[in-house]
């Protein structure tokens, strides 16, 4: 069985924003009074990002083949003939598990 660990790199960014989220632009940037941002990607420190990139990535997930484990979204199973392959996400980090070396 062999295990490997993985950082998503940049995964509360990647996500589109499927409401509209407005801000205040950030400090050095100006716009005319009265005016603000409206955000299609979300960001680190946004209520929402979490949530979107778990959305996202469960369905590339299922997408691609894998079947969820568990109510929860964080724990998928991949089989094809006699390999198998888990996979278990906490916030960006990975967890694999296969008992193949491919």
């Amino acid at each position: 069985m062999e295990l490997h660990h993985w950082d998503i790199q940049g995964a509360f960014c990647t996500s589109n924003v499927n409401t509209e989220i407005l801000m205040c632009p950030p400090t050095g940037y100006s716009l005319p009074d009265g005016k603000c941002l409206k955000l299609c990607k979300s960001l680190y420190g946004l209520q929402q990002s979490s949530a979107l990139f778990y959305e996202n990535l469960e369905l590339w997930m299922i997408n691609y083949g894998f079947t969820p484990i568990g109510p929860d979204g964080v724990m998928f199973r991949l089989e094809q003939g006699t390999e198998k392959l888990i996979v278990s996400l906490y916030v960006e980090d990975g967890v694999c598990a296969s008992n193949s070396d491919d």
